[in-house]
């Protein structure tokens, strides 16, 4: 089973989906989205967190949340808080879908995600290099959002290996560090 309470210092961090379903939808809500952004996020959250929760189940890991309302930040530091670890991420190694970027600069985001950034931005040190849409996006409440799993380096490349040969795509993010909180790089 993954929980939120099974960090350990070294794992690295894997998530399944892109990030910025919430902006796109909300830019939706606004009726003013490209159809190819609304074509792309609809597609993504289409696709279900089985294939990633049965890998995560083969390589017996046992750290791991979808990225849901909460956004990745929200839901990093409360696994984090859970284990008693920090965490740090590589902005530029997260993934987001087409639009996110462009309605992210024009501040157009869901509630939630200002509520998120309230709630859970104490615990988040951003590189001063990071602009505040670039923040606000790790903040995104996402619906039907991917998992984030952590993976012991010596099961990395292999679990790899398999979410290539089961056509899964992953993107390596993070990894678990000693200390409190999410520290995110440029």
């Amino acid at each position: 089973m993954l929980t939120k309470s099974g960090l350990h210092i070294g794992d690295i961090l894997v998530i399944t989906k892109p990030l910025g379903f919430g902006t796109t939808t909300t830019e939706l809500k606004r009726e003013q989205a490209a159809y190819a952004d609304i074509v792309e996020a609809v597609t993504w959250m289409k696709k279900l967190n089985k294939a990633a929760s049965e890998l995560a189940r083969e390589f017996d890991l046992c750290a791991g949340t979808d990225v849901t309302g909460f956004s990745l930040l929200g839901h990093a530091c409360e696994m984090a808080d859970a284990s008693g670890v920090g965490m740090r991420f590589s902005n530029q190694k997260i993934p987001f879908i087409s639009g996110a970027h462009r309605y992210a600069e024009q501040f157009i985001f869901p509630g939630g995600t200002y509520d998120n950034r309230l709630y859970f931005g104490s615990s988040v040190h951003f590189d001063p290099a990071l602009d505040e849409p670039s923040q606000l996006l790790l903040f995104d409440a996402q619906t039907s959002g991917g998992l984030l799993v952590a993976v012991p380096p010596a099961k990395l490349d292999h679990f790899l290996t398999r979410a290539g040969q089961i056509d899964l795509p992953v993107w390596v993010i993070g990894e678990v560090t000693q200390g409190k909180g999410i520290e995110v790089t440029e």
